[in-house]
Parts: C-alpha cells; sequence; structure tokens
C-alpha cells in the first residue's frame, strides 16, 4: 500500500473541528471552549462544522449528516487539517457514508482517538492516508489540568507542533511516565493500530485493512473502560486472523478503569500476565503503559509512519515525518 502523507500546517492555516462521534454536550462545553483556545494560541484558525451544536441520540447529527460534515471538511481547500472535538460510540455508523475518493484526493490530517480508530483504520484501508491518533479539542487540549499534570497542555502543543507543522522525521520521544519492557528487543516498521476494540468491531468488514497492512508493522494499541476478559478475546481474534503472525513489535498505551468481571469468584491475572500468556509463543518485543491513550498525555502515533523501539532504552524513535 502506498503511504499518502498530508501537507504540513503553517502558522495561520485553518483547522476544521467536527463532532465526528459524541455531540458538545453541555457538561463539555468548557472544556471545548478551553480546547478552542489551545488552537488559537497555537497561531491556527478555527472552522466549526455543522455537527458542532447538533445532538441526536449520542451523535452530532444522523450518520449521514456526520459523514457530510466530514467529507465537507475534506473538500473546503481553505480547511487545512481536521480535528475531532471528542470520541465517542458512533463513528462506524459513518463510514459507509464518506467520500474515500475525495478524501484520497484532498490528503489532510485528520486528528483524534478513541473511536476515531474507526475513521482512521477505514480511511487508511481504503486510501493509505495517514490517520492522526492524538489528543483532541474537548479532552485533550480543553482537559482541565490536574495537580503535578499542569504541564500536559504545553506537551500536547509541542507534540502538535512538532508532528504536524515539520516535515522532518520527529526522532526519539522519551518516556513521560514510566515506560514497561514486557518482552525485550528492538523492532522496526509502520505504525497501525488505535483503540484495541475497534480491530474487533471493524475486523471482517471492508474498512479494516488487509492482511498485508500489518506485514512487519508496530501494532500499537491502547484501552478504556471494559474487561480484561475483553481485552483477552480480542487479541486472541487478532491472533486467529494471522495478524500477530505479521506484526515486527507491539506498543501498549495506557489500559484504564477496568471493569471487574461478573462472577465475585474470579481471581484475575494483572493485564501483563494475561497479555503475556496470550502471547507467549511469539518473539517480537513488546513495550507497554506509553503515553497514549485516555486520560493521559498523548504522543501522536500516526498510522502508517516508520518508527522503531528498543525496550532495554525505553525509547521511542520516529523515523520519518508524517507531513509533507
Amino acid at each position: 500500500m502506498k503511504i499518502v502523507k498530508p501537507p504540513k500546517l503553517n502558522k495561520g492555516d485553518t483547522i476544521g473541528i467536527v463532532a465526528s462521534s459524541l455531540p458538545v454536550l453541555p457538561s463539555f462545553r468548557e472544556n471545548y471552549e478551553r480546547g478552542k483556545k489551545v488552537i488559537y494560541d497555537l497561531g491556527f484558525k478555527i472552522y466549526e462544522g455543522e455537527t458542532i451544536g447538533k445532538t441526536r441520540w449520542w451523535m452530532a447529527g444522523t450518520p449521514k449528516e456526520v459523514a457530510d460534515d466530514i467529507n465537507a471538511m475534506f473538500a473546503n481547500k481553505d480547511i487545512r487539517a481536521i480535528m475531532a472535538q471528542t470520541g465517542g460510540y458512533s463513528a462506524i455508523s459513518v463510514l459507509e457514508h464518506l467520500d474515500y475518493e475525495l478524501i484520497r484526493n484532498n490528503p489532510k490530517p485528520f486528528i483524534g482517538m478513541s473511536d476515531m480508530t474507526a475513521y482512521h483504520l477505514a480511511i487508511f484501508s481504503k486510501t493509505g492516508m495517514v490517520g492522526f491518533h492524538m489528543d483532541d479539542v474537548t479532552f485533550g487540549f480543553g482537559r482541565v489540568p490536574k495537580e503535578g499534570k499542569e504541564d500536559w497542555v504545553e506537551m500536547d502543543k509541542q507534540f502538535f507542533l512538532k508532528f504536524l507543522t515539520k516535515n522532518e522525521a520527529p526522532g526519539i520521544i522519551k518516556p513521560i511516565s514510566e515506560w514497561e519492557e514486557w518482552k525485550k528487543g528492538k523492532a522496526e516498521g509502520h505504525l497501525i493500530g488505535g483503540i484495541l476494540e475497534y480491530h474487533r468491531i471493524l475486523s471482517g468488514t471492508e474498512y479494516f485493512p488487509e492482511a498485508g497492512a500489518f506485514d512487519e508493522a508496530v501494532f500499537f494499541w491502547e484501552e478504556v473502560g471494559v474487561t480484561l476478559h475483553h481485552i483477552a478475546t480480542t487479541l486472541y481474534k487478532l491472533k486467529y486472523m494471522g495478524i500477530l503472525d505479521k506484526i515486527s513489535g507491539m506498543l501498549i498505551g495506557k489500559i484504564k478503569y477496568m471493569k471487574p468481571p461478573r462472577e465475585e469468584e474470579i481471581k484475575e491475572p494483572t493485564a501483563k500476565e494475561m497479555v503475556l500468556d496470550i502471547l507467549k509463543e511469539y518473539d517480537f518485543p513488546i513495550m507497554a503503559n506509553l503515553d497514549f491513550g485516555h486520560f493521559t498525555v498523548n504522543i501522536p502515533m500516526p498510522i502508517g509512519i516508520k518508527v522503531s523501539f528498543d525496550t532495554s532504552k525505553k525509547e521511542l524513535n520516529f523515523l520519518e515525518s508524517a507531513v509533507i
């Protein structure tokens, strides 16, 4: 697959904001406005899409309306990047309505995480365009700084500029928190991944990348709000699909707010014990607790971009730029 990189951003460019999943709920408004201010402070203009202000169930409009907003953002030559206001639950319903030829012909950074993984994987599989798994407007840029984490917003700003305004390799990114060596080794390959749940949801559909997209890839994932056995069954599904036979390494981000099993008598393993047991027959290295995922500062993880990592050095090295 040919990787399609979007053009880099320049100060003064316009960034479009879409409610690609959850609407801007009243309880989100303060965070949303704080996130917009960060974008302005970085020197960019903002264009709010038609979905901002709309509410329908757990969406900002019907699936077709959300897709129309996203398609319009890609078609608008004045908009140089698109950011999700936040994630949610409904991205999968929008995929059939996206204009993938339009997107292929108008590449631009499409930024967000959580169920934005559905968009990133679908667009990557249909067009080869790099998808930007990184902080969104409302709960990334707009997060309320907590004690001891006041520098997170500044980190987000610097990551945004490093990955989106420079057409040079970002290079080595050092740990912000304590990264963990779960299986020793070194690996190199292009990134592919996102929130793990959407690899289960999209697999078997036309919106999931073909098996070859995982050849020698560095597979990254994070998860939130599910049980350990949910993660286990998803990893087994990837195993049975042959995907784990193809990858060169695995990077695991934050695993947050795990639900207990329904059966109180069950004694669960740790996440590390479970993952290593499922993956015991594979030789690829695994580094975990990296700084991407929910409720953390997010190191950008652009799908399709080559990286290398060394578990003993606790380093992640971005070998090429994500933009041109």
